[in-house]
Parts: structure tokens; sequence; C-alpha cells
């Protein structure tokens, strides 16, 4: 009777810790974080509300995953002023300027049609889970679900770079 108690405890023991192991998904997901901290990134996982898509009633609100690079006085020196804007992959009436199936939250109006041909580009560039873009003064952002690579970091970095380097 003394063996079975300890076994069960022994199992016990073994299974909290295994049960405290990370998946093989956050395994992933940290090692991409790290990625983006070497590169000079920063990764934010905020809550997001998302404009209303066309038929809907109610806006979706999720907890997202935001890779941002911060936009230096070394990069910005000598340029306007950013208007600040946030686009998201959904159909909803604000789609004005961008291309089919992504819609404006703000900033919708105040870019020329220059900086939205460049907003263009970067969205055809998009990891497939990009779901969101997002400029401000500070830094300049996307959205997406963490299903990629370290390569996938380091092309988001790029974009990021891309977008602060057009000022936009």
């Amino acid at each position: 009777m003394n063996w079975v108690i300890i076994v069960l405890l022994l199992l016990s023991i073994v299974g909290s810790m295994l049960w405290m192991m990370p998946s093989p998904k956050q395994r992933v997901q940290a090692m991409l974080r790290q990625k983006a901290v070497r590169l000079g990134l920063q990764v934010q996982i905020t809550r997001l509300l998302f404009p209303r898509a066309l038929g809907e009633s109610l806006p979706e609100e999720r907890t997202c995953t935001a890779y941002r690079l911060p936009r230096t006085p070394a990069k910005t020196r000598g340029k306007k002023n950013t208007i600040p804007w946030h686009i998201f992959k959904l159909e909803s009436h604000a789609s004005v300027g961008l291309p089919s199936g992504w819609s404006w939250s703000k900033g919708e109006g105040h870019l020329n049609a220059s900086q939205l041909e460049i907003i263009e580009k970067i969205i055809a560039e998009l990891p497939d889970d990009g779901f969101s873009l997002e400029s401000t003064p500070l830094a300049a952002s996307i959205y997406w679900r963490e299903n990629g690579t370290p390569e996938t970091v380091d092309h988001i970095y790029q974009l990021l770079n891309r977008m602060i380097d057009e000022n936009i």
C-alpha cells in the first residue's frame, strides 16, 4: 500500500511539472519575440477594438500581439509630423484609398495618394496572418498572429523600417 501512495505522489509531481512546461506553439512564440527584441522591436500584447465590419452590429474586440518599431529622433529628423492612422484586414464602409478587404479605423482621408500607394505595397508584402497596420508619431506597428519563422520577423522589421523611412 505504501508503494501505491509513493507512485501516486511521484506521478502528481511529474504531472504538475509537465503541465507547467510551455507548449510547442508557446516555444515558437517565445523564439519569435526574442528575435524581434534583438532587432529593436517592441512586442506588446494589447486589447484591440476592430472597426465595425459590414453586416455586424458591434465591433469585435480581441487580445492581439503588436510588433512595434519606435520612431527615433535620428530617423524622424527633418521630416514632417506623422499623421496617425490604423487599418484592419476586414470589410467595412471606411475603405477609401485602401485595397479591397482593408478598412480604416482612424486616419481615413488624411493621407495623400503617394502615402496610400506605399501602404498598398506594404499590405501586399504582409505575412499571411498579418491583420492590422498602425502608424503613430511614436511608432509603426504590425499586428499578426505569430504563425511564422524568424525570417518572418526579419521581414516585419523591414516593413516597419520602410514605414518609418517613408514617414507614413
